[in-house]
């Protein structure tokens, strides 16, 4: 029986056996209560300050300027909510892109059922905003930015840095969702300039369930879980000792890899050169300058999307259709949407994430099935024919 290929390294990792293993160990040796006062929780609270601090040094960090979440989405709700609710909110006006996770698109769309002015930046067909223009959207009232450095569907990586700098001599915080970059492209806070990140620990071969929030030291913020005084009061909840233990275990082990991420971009882009030079009517989306290396999104013109994740899946292949959060719709994502991508191509929009699990030979067999279930499907279906 051949190989299942797994190529959908975006929506999630699996987790690394030596990972498991690490939070294993924790939680076995020290699975108690990191907020007890005797000495089998201070055990567990010296486990977990290390943790903390193996996690602050691999991002350039802080350990007091770590919030452990319970998801990136939950990091970034409290990033958007904290900020907006903080003492120190100098107003009610919140900006971010149209392209932006849903756990950003969401948290805007209540902020404005909560009475917030919220401003939505669009973006040009590769999924980039121009600077001038997020310059031009802070106001004397903004509180916050919000403007992810990768995108999780297409791989568009924007300019962190230049938005942050903007942001900073503006007086606006300014959060970015880091989420998908981590492990695929460099991630450091002061290179970044940023005042808040966001990470989760499953999109690096961490645990499920373990969210990151970087918060720039002065930065204050409101909680959005109340409750014990854990995270310095900014997160209530019983730490989960093992799921951070976990993270910095993951961490740990990207950088003790650095050429990883190149040996995948290199995978990548076999894949996408085979696609461009075997199937007609496609097209590829994102900024092929600035890019995670290891995600090729890519339209076919003719095809139903659903159907060729289908088809492959069948073949042992496993991909998805746009971001796995929007997998059971059946219009295009909101991403294409903003994108202003042609429904011929937006139907068929499958998105490619190779990673660690990727063989060298994955390129080609992935190629080849693509090829043969594209032509297939289009000789069955209409949609082949209109444009």
């Amino acid at each position: 029986m051949s190989r299942t290929i797994y190529c959908d390294h975006n929506s999630t990792t699996p987790l690394d056996a030596r990972v498991a293993q690490a939070m294993h160990d924790a939680a076995v040796a020290d699975g108690y209560n990191p907020s007890s006062s005797h000495r089998l929780g201070q055990r567990a609270r010296a486990r977990l300050v290390d943790a903390r601090e193996r996690i602050a040094e691999f991002i350039g960090a802080q350990p007091a300027e770590i919030v452990l979440c319970g998801s990136g989405s939950e990091a970034d709700n409290l990033a958007v909510f904290g900020s907006l609710y903080s003492p120190d909110a100098r107003g009610r006006h919140f900006v971010t892109v149209a392209t932006e996770h849903h756990a950003l698109t969401e948290s805007a769309a209540w902020a404005q059922q909560q009475g917030f002015d919220v401003t939505i930046l669009p973006v040009d067909g590769a999924g980039r905003i121009d600077a001038d223009e997020f310059s031009d959207a802070l106001r004397d009232d903004t509180q916050i930015a919000s403007v992810m450095l990768a995108n999780n569907e297409i791989g568009t990586l924007l300019p962190i840095a230049q938005l942050a700098n903007i942001a900073r001599r503006r007086g606006v915080v300014f959060h970015t969702d880091a989420v998908q970059a981590l492990g695929k492209v460099s991630v450091n806070v002061d290179s970044l300039g940023v005042d808040m990140l966001s990470l989760s620990s499953h999109k690096f071969y961490g645990p499920k369930g373990v969210g990151l929030l970087y918060v720039r030291q002065g930065i204050r913020l409101a909680p959005i879980i109340h409750g014990g005084g854990q995270e310095m009061r900014r997160r209530a909840g019983t730490e989960n000792l093992s799921g951070a233990v976990g993270t910095a275990a993951a961490m740990h082990l990207l950088a003790a890899d650095p050429d990883e991420p190149a040996r995948i971009g290199q995978l990548a882009e076999q894949f996408r050169l085979r696609l461009g030079e075997q199937v007609d009517d496609i097209v590829f989306f994102g900024d092929p300058d600035h890019c995670l290396p290891n995600t090729v999104s890519v339209g076919f013109g003719g095809v139903d999307g659903e159907s060729l994740a289908i088809a492959l899946d069948l073949k042992g292949i496993c991909v998805s259709t746009g971001s796995a959060c929007t997998s059971g719709a059946r219009e295009p994502s909101h991403i294409l949407q903003a994108m202003n991508v042609p429904l011929h191509y937006a139907n068929g929009s499958i998105r490619f994430s190779f990673g660690r699990l990727s063989h060298q030979d994955d390129p080609m067999r992935i190629a080849e099935t693509v090829v043969s279930e594209v032509n297939r499907l289009r000789a069955m279906s209409p949609l082949a024919t209109r444009r």
